[in-house]
């Protein structure tokens, strides 16, 4: 029989052991603290020490900081369940248990812990104008004594950053919500942690672009009046950027033109009504050299010969390396590809930059895959009569080597083929073009309805 003291301590030890450690150190806990906790006063008594065990990326005196404890304070078993659980609710921590004994100085608390192996991620504060750098650091900071403007990839690392920036809009008189998304730099290729606040306008009142000067700061506020007609976003101003400011760079030969992350501040109480509350919005721009066309080198070409290729790609040495007539050179070579059948033909350029000369050449990996040939024509939505006569039409013959601009070119033709009731009774309405990558064949449909 089990006497009832002893069952309640159990009880309270089992109650602690679930909060700390989520089952996974259950029994440890439990062996460990039964054999202290008839020593822990039914009243508080002094904290004497803090102890850590496990740590290896947090610095201990930033663990207690965590914690809310202090030495000297007074302590009883509900006090250290709380810092226990506040230290969980970090996110910070995969396992986390505790156990104590009662000294002559007072009680000696041992905290044994297991971090969180997640990946850390860059954290974007999106919209938050009113605000320093360091506010917002200084403020995360009191949930997340480690934070460096990085945090887990955890629930609760973001949980505890959101009632940051909540209790600092509290503490500022500011209305609205703080929103947690998981978003991607411009390449998608990059996660990182954003934190928005949601129910407040923000809008762009100005913009100033420092570092401009080939592509002068105002052409740039010119190309960027969509951004006056939004509210202010970190990351829809840097995606508007990367989308429609860069391509003014790269045609001019700036292939390595950058935007550093805007950055934002509130404007003062003498901006006009539609500017209330409004961003002073700064986006540095690096604009780089201006390159020349320098060469494509051709790798795993096969099908289609140098010359032809670089006819394709349509570029001259010593040429300004225009960014955009490059991208349709790609584009060309592909089609070049398309026109001899090799309709999965994959290019994969890499540039190599001489800043010394000025020049840029690229060497281009070619994935040719297979050959398509022609195989069944078909028409459907016309009378049989006139269905034979676009059939009739139709150059490509079965088992003939697939060419990708034939389609287009052929569809230019159909007013020409005077079907009956073509553009009146009988309106072209699509092509549908089906390869078939085991056979290596493509069939094609023409739709009228």
């Amino acid at each position: 029989m089990i006497h009832p003291r002893k069952l309640l301590i159990m009880m309270r030890t089992i109650r602690r052991c679930v909060l700390c450690s989520s089952f996974l150190m259950c029994g440890f806990a439990l062996l460990a603290t039964c054999a202290h906790a008839r020593q822990m006063p039914a009243q508080q008594i002094r904290l004497a020490k803090i102890d850590v065990v496990g740590l290896r990326q947090m610095k201990p005196e930033q663990f207690i900081e965590a914690s809310g404890l202090q030495t000297g304070q007074q302590v009883d078993v509900p006090t250290l369940d709380a810092a226990a659980q506040r230290l969980l609710d970090t996110g910070l921590f995969s396992k986390l248990s505790y156990r104590y004994r009662v000294t002559g100085a007072g009680a000696v608390v041992t905290f044994e812990v297991e971090e969180v192996q997640a990946q850390n991620l860059p954290v974007v504060f999106d919209n938050f104008v009113w605000f320093s750098r360091d506010d917002l650091l200084t403020a995360v900071r009191r949930e997340l004594p480690t934070f460096d403007g990085t945090a887990p990839d955890t629930t609760g690392a973001t949980t505890s950053i959101t009632k940051a920036l909540t209790d600092l809009l509290a503490a500022r008189h500011i209305a609205g919500q703080v929103e947690y998304t998981l978003g991607t730099d411009e390449g998608g290729a990059h996660p990182r942690h954003v934190f928005t606040i949601r129910g407040v306008r923000v809008p762009v009142c100005k913009l100033h672009f420092p570092g401009a000067a080939d592509v002068s700061e105002g052409e740039l506020i010119k190309n960027s009046q969509p951004l006056f007609e939004m509210d202010y976003s970190q990351e829809n101003i840097s995606a508007f950027a990367a989308s429609s400011l860069i391509p003014l760079y790269r045609q001019r030969g700036h292939l390595r033109a950058t935007f550093a992350a805007p950055s934002a501040v509130a404007v003062d109480g003498n901006a006009p009504d539609n500017c209330k509350g409004g961003a002073d919005v700064t986006v540095p721009v690096a604009e780089g050299f201006v390159y020349l066309w320098d060469k494509a080198e051709w790798a795993d070409a096969g099908a289609l010969a140098a010359p032809e290729l670089d006819a394709a790609l349509n570029m001259k040495a010593g040429e300004t390396a225009d960014g955009l007539k490059i991208d349709k050179g790609w584009q060309a070579v592909h089609r070049a590809y398309g026109r001899k059948g090799y309709l999965d033909a994959r290019l994969k350029p890499v540039a190599t930059f001489d800043d010394e000369q000025k020049r840029v050449s690229y060497v281009v990996r070619i994935t040719e895959g297979p050959q398509y040939h022609m195989g069944a024509f078909s028409v459907a939505g016309l009378p049989e009569s006139e269905a034979a006569r676009v059939r009739q039409a139709w150059q490509l013959a079965p088992g003939a080597v697939y060419d990708g601009d034939y389609l287009e070119a052929f569809m230019k033709k159909l007013p020409m083929l005077h079907i009956q009731g073509f553009g009146t009774k009988f309106k072209q309405t699509g092509a549908e073009v089906k390869p078939d990558r085991q056979k290596q064949t493509v069939d094609v449909t023409l739709a009228f309805k």
